[in-house]
This record gives structure tokens, C-alpha cells and sequence, in this order.
């Protein structure tokens, strides 16, 4: 099971930050996230978990930015509602602050989906 930590910025209008983990869970892509206050750090949310179907998956996707140095995950869903609960997602996209570290983690986890994704169809 490969895990990425993800991050997401500027959630509740810059007010506060997520930071969580994502992984393939057989036909599953899992997210794990909390989110902090940026404001002074101290409060945080208990941690959510949300279970997006890989069928709903209609692309993921690494977008690689600034010579890999602003690197995200990006996954584009086929309805929005299984997201509803993500902060800061938008037309039923997922954009996931990825660390420079982490892109190798990230790029096995699109393989692994898409590998299901295509035998599937």
C-alpha cells in the first residue's frame, strides 16, 4: 500500500490548511486529511476520511510546475458529491499539493489506478 501526504492551501479563504495522506485501497482511492488553523496553528479538525470509487475517477493525473519544485496531484472526478466533504474542490477536482520527495509515491499511485481503471474497462 503506497501512501502520498498531500497538502491543500488556503482552505476557508486562507484561514486555514489541510494536510493528509492519499492511497489506493483495492477499487478505492482513500483520502485521509485534517485540517489546521493558519492563523495561529492550534486548532485542528479530527481527521475525515473519504472513499472515492475508481470507476468516478475520469483522470489523475501529476502536474509538475516551477522545474518540479510545485508539484500536485490532480484528480478530475466523473461527480461531485463523493468529494463533497474535500476542501477546496472545485467542478469536481481534486488538487493535491504534492512535496518534491513524495513525486516517485505519487507517480506509483496514478500506475496503480490506472492499471485497475483499464482492466476495468
Amino acid at each position: 500500500m503506497n501512501a502520498v501526504p498531500f497538502q491543500i492551501s488556503n482552505v476557508y479563504g486562507g484561514l486555514g490548511e489541510c494536510h493528509g495522506l492519499v492511497r489506493q485501497e483495492g477499487k478505492f482511492l482513500v483520502l485521509e486529511f485534517q485540517i489546521q488553523d493558519s492563523v495561529v496553528n492550534l486548532l485542528k479538525s479530527g481527521v475525515k476520511s473519504v472513499e472515492i470509487p475508481l470507476a468516478d475517477i475520469a483522470r489523475i493525473f501529476l502536474r509538475r510546475r516551477w522545474f518540479g519544485f510545485w508539484n500536485s496531484l490532480e484528480v478530475q472526478l466523473s461527480r461531485m458529491e463523493i468529494a463533497e466533504q474535500i476542501p477546496a474542490m472545485k467542478h469536481g477536482r481534486l488538487v493535491l499539493g504534492i512535496y518534491r520527495r513524495d513525486v516517485p509515491l505519487a507517480q506509483e499511485l496514478i500506475e496503480g489506478v490506472q492499471r485497475i481503471t483499464t482492466a476495468a474497462s
